[in-house]
């Protein structure tokens, strides 16, 4: 039984209109450089000054990884997007209003 050329390549790229691909590819890694630069704000100084700089730094494969798998592994796909939304619209605010020197 020949399978035609048409219903192949059409099934391969059926990703794409998931949900659940676009929260565990573009948002998590959004919502971790986002993240990532917000910590800097609220984590406190350390003893030589840099350590609200480095943790982030360092912690990041680990922040993408939680919101990775938080993405792929939610059974509730809205409310995984309503919790990262909710998440970089908060952290997104407090960068924006530290680069515009509201919180200085």
């Amino acid at each position: 039984m020949a399978v035609s050329h048409r219903k192949v390549t059409g099934n391969r790229f059926r990703y794409l209109y998931s949900l659940r691909f676009w929260l565990a590819t573009f948002v998590t890694l959004l919502l971790s450089v986002t993240l990532m630069a917000s910590m800097s704000l609220w984590l406190p100084p350390g003893a030589a000054g840099i350590n609200h700089l480095v943790i982030p730094l360092v912690i990041f494969p680990l922040i993408w990884a939680v919101c990775f798998f938080y993405a792929v592994l939610e059974t509730h796909l809205i409310r995984a997007l309503c919790v990262m939304l909710s998440l970089l619209l908060l952290n997104g605010g407090l960068v924006a209003a530290s680069v515009m020197g509201a919180l200085s």
